[in-house]
C-alpha cells in the first residue's frame, strides 16, 4: 500500500526542480505570506472586537539547519559582534562554509586569506535575524 506523500515535501521537490535554487528561503517567504494573508482575511471578517495584529518588527527567526556549540559557536558570536577574521585566524572555517554558516569574501585588503562574513543560516544558528 502506497501512502500519500506530504504536501511540503511535494513541493519542495517541485522549487527544487524547477527553480534549482536552495528552497528554504523560498517556502519560508511563501509561509509568511499565506500567514499574512490569513491573518488579513481573519481580521477583515473579525469586525471591530479583533485583538491588534502582531508587530511584524517581531518576525519569527526560521530555525537553523544545524546546531552549533562550543567553539564554533563562539567564533560565529565574535563575526555576529563585528569581528572580520580570515581563514588562517578560524580552524574550522571550511567546516562553517560547508554548512553556510558563514560566507567567503575576498581580502579587503588585495591580497592575503579570505575573509569570513555571517551568512543568514549563521544568524539562524545563532536564533537571530540578520540585521538590515
Amino acid at each position: 500500500m502506497t501512502h500519500p506523500t506530504d504536501p511540503k515535501d511535494s513541493l519542495r521537490a517541485l522549487l527544487e526542480t524547477y527553480l534549482r535554487c536552495p528552497v528554504q528561503p523560498v517556502l519560508t517567504e511563501l509561509e509568511q505570506g499565506l500567514r499574512a494573508y490569513q491573518t488579513e482575511w481573519i481580521r477583515a471578517r473579525a469586525g471591530g472586537d479583533a485583538p491588534p495584529l502582531a508587530d511584524p518588527a517581531k518576525a519569527a527567526i526560521p530555525k537553523a539547519k544545524f546546531k552549533v556549540d562550543g567553539a564554533d559557536r563562539a567564533v560565529l558570536e565574535r563575526i555576529a559582534g563585528g569581528w572580520v577574521p580570515t581563514t588562517a585566524e578560524v580552524p574550522r572555517w571550511a567546516w562553517l562554509e560547508d554548512r553556510e554558516l558563514v560566507r567567503l569574501e575576498p581580502n579587503p585588503v588585495g591580497s592575503g586569506p579570505e575573509v569570513l562574513r555571517m551568512a543568514d543560516e549563521g544568524w539562524r544558528a545563532l536564533g537571530r535575524n540578520p540585521p538590515g
